[in-house]
């Protein structure tokens, strides 16, 4: 019997030392996940408001007059936003959103149009899918249908990705090919050439419906086309020296195929990882991108994936986004989409919190165009964690968050009274905007643009009183002439 109570306790001493462990386990993640600049009071918010005054807004002045160029003031004028100019949006799937496909989901197909103004294909444009590898569900009928869905909404969207050179994300003609050991010149002529039809495929039927391109993704750690062709000499071509030199040859061949949309090189790891995130990473990155910008490669952009989590992927402070933004616009000057973000973790005021701040940092900086959540529904994302909105569609703390500053904080609407000099006017956001001018019983709607220049328009107004007056001089004059 003694020597069983031993046991039990001896036990119940494992157990408790079992579950410190894992709380401190647990508080160490937690403690790491944090993030410096958290806090209400932190300097860098006042510094973020100044930037987004700066170069997310611009002065919008509406003045009223009658067609004699007359300014009329106590019109009463309302401005109205609705579209902003910053690419806000969200990994989609069109099989969601489209009624002929089984995945079919109302909600999702209203919340996409409401919530976003641009979008990525999660999946439907990646060359597996659009080989057919995937299935009915992926063939381009469907994937079609999806940007044309999209395009009657007016809701840009990215393409991902036009060449992802890993062995894993081509089709099995390309496999085949790549697991020859002693390919003959004949399978190289055959995978250079398979490589450059698929983006004259692809890049042709999608033009006019696709804004920009992920047009590489992930060139540090994907390159087995590359490796395979160099040293190749392509039919009625110079020989392939480098891994750069065949990556500039696909740029040019998607500039060729699609001048219209943007060409960006897309990219894991580049601000995800805390503030003593690895270098070697970031080393390397810019390494393939001073490669490609020095062989004069045509890159529009460049496009950062964004991913966070608790363990590799911490939280990264705005102050070092910033820092890390700076020295790609310093030394590159090329616009950067955030093209993947999420952020994994069941910290739900962590997720919430860093989730405002990572949005309000890069809408701060000028050289950010686009933020991209890499899905938004919990019924249909990688990880039902990061979701912004749960299963029924209602927002889960990062999703109101998103919600406050895309549609309150970052949002103009403003109503008033033309003054002495007929003039109502504002620093909107940059965006889409309707004007409505009511004036003595008669409503005059304008659609107008707010660019970074301003915008100063001018709404004539006929005043019904002084249009009494000229009616009756013109009937008196009629009479006058019988």
């Amino acid at each position: 019997m003694k020597t069983q109570r031993i046991d039990r306790k001896t036990r119940s001493s494992h157990c408790v030392s079992a579950i410190a462990f894992v709380l401190c386990l647990l508080f160490s993640a937690q403690a790491q996940a944090q993030y410096s600049g958290r806090g209400d009071d932190a300097p860098w918010r006042a510094t973020a408001a100044q930037k987004i005054d700066q170069n997310r807004k611009a002065e919008l002045l509406i003045t009223v007059q009658d067609l004699a160029g007359n300014k009329i003031e106590n019109a009463s004028v309302s401005i109205q936003m609705k579209k902003h100019a910053f690419k806000f949006g969200s990994a989609v799937d069109p099989r969601y959103f489209l009624e002929s496909q089984s995945q079919y989901n109302a909600g999702y197909a209203a919340k996409v149009p409401d919530l976003f103004n641009a979008t990525t294909l999660e999946n439907h444009l990646k060359w597996r899918a659009w080989d057919g590898a995937w299935g009915n569900s992926f063939d381009q009928s469907v994937t079609q249908a999806g940007l044309d869905w999209l395009g009657d909404r007016e809701i840009d969207v990215r393409g991902h990705a036009m060449m992802w050179p890993r062995y894993q994300s081509v089709p099995d003609s390309v496999r085949t090919l790549l697991d020859i050991s002693s390919p003959s010149q004949q399978n190289l002529q055959d995978l250079y050439d398979l490589s450059f039809n698929h983006i004259a495929d692809i890049g042709s039927a999608v033009k006019g419906k696709v804004f920009s391109w992920d047009m590489l993704n992930e060139p540090r750690t994907s390159f087995d086309i590359e490796d395979k062709l160099i040293g190749f000499t392509p039919s009625g071509q110079s020989a392939i020296t480098s891994r750069t030199d065949i990556r500039k040859r696909w740029f040019d061949a998607a500039q060729t195929a699609d001048n219209e949309a943007s060409m960006f090189l897309n990219d894991f790891g580049i601000v995800a990882g805390g503030d003593t995130l690895d270098s070697t990473i970031r080393n390397n990155y810019r390494t393939v991108l001073t490669e490609l910008t020095a062989a004069n490669t045509p890159i529009d952009g460049l496009g950062f994936q964004s991913h966070f989590n608790e363990s590799n992927r911490l939280p990264t402070s705005p102050t070092k986004i910033w820092e890390l933004l700076d020295e790609f616009a310093n030394d590159y000057d090329l616009p950067v989409h955030i093209t993947e973000f999420d952020y994994n973790t069941t910290n739900k005021e962590l997720q919430a919190d860093y989730t405002r701040d990572f949005m309000t940092a890069i809408f701060a900086h000028e050289s950010v165009e686009a933020f991209i959540l890499w899905g938004f529904w919990e019924g249909k994302i990688n990880h039902a964690e990061a979701a912004l909105f749960d299963i029924d569609f209602n927002p889960n703390l990062n999703g109101e968050e998103y919600l406050d500053l895309v549609f309150n904080q970052w949002w103009t609407e403003e109503n008033g009274l033309s003054n002495f000099d007929g003039e109502f006017g504002t620093r909107g956001f940059l965006g889409e905007y309707e004007i409505i001018v009511d004036y003595q019983g008669r409503s005059y709607r304008h659609d107008i643009s707010l660019g970074s220049g301003g915008n100063n328009f001018i709404v004539s107004v006929p005043e019904p009183s002084s249009m009494v007056i000229l009616g009756c001089f013109s009937l008196a004059l009629l009479r006058r002439k019988r």
